[in-house]
């Protein structure tokens, strides 16, 4: 099987690093970036099997991201992370999962955060049920809200 290529995006240099110590222990290929257009250069030449970003950036915030992202893995898995009230309205998708996971920061429990990648990675079929809240939007995004 081959590993999990992941792509963080967050213009909070200190968040990158939190997500590395995460992810270093996993059996995945990263790259972290706080630039979202090196992130879509990077989805257009490398591709990705998660796209984790946050939603409020400056140049494109996070809803952009996807958007545009989706031209580049239409079987992309997507975390959106954020510290804001935010429209969800905004998601649009035209990919193969319709199912976006939100963190909302701050993140208290690390370990939580890391059970939630190693479940995100192994594509446990279980994880969209176990999540503090879901929003169905009328387009069958279905938005997965965790609080961890």
């Amino acid at each position: 099987m081959t590993k999990k290529k992941i792509l963080v995006v967050d213009d909070n240099e200190y968040l990158l690093r939190a997500w590395e110590r995460i992810l270093k222990n996993e059996d995945c290929t990263y790259v972290m970036t706080t630039n979202p257009q090196a992130a879509l250069h990077y989805l257009e030449e490398e591709g990705a099997d998660i796209l984790i970003s946050d939603i409020v950036m400056p140049q494109i915030d996070g809803f952009d991201l996807i958007q545009r992202a989706q031209r580049f893995g239409t079987n992309m898995r997507i975390v959106l992370t954020t510290g804001y009230t935010c429209d969800f309205g905004r998601i649009k998708l035209d990919m193969a999962a319709q199912s976006i996971h939100v963190l909302l920061k701050p993140y208290n429990d690390i370990d939580q955060i890391e059970k939630f990648v190693k479940r995100l990675i192994a594509e446990d079929p279980t994880l969209e049920d176990s999540d503090d809240l879901s929003i169905k939007k009328p387009n069958d995004v279905n938005i997965h809200v965790w609080s961890l």
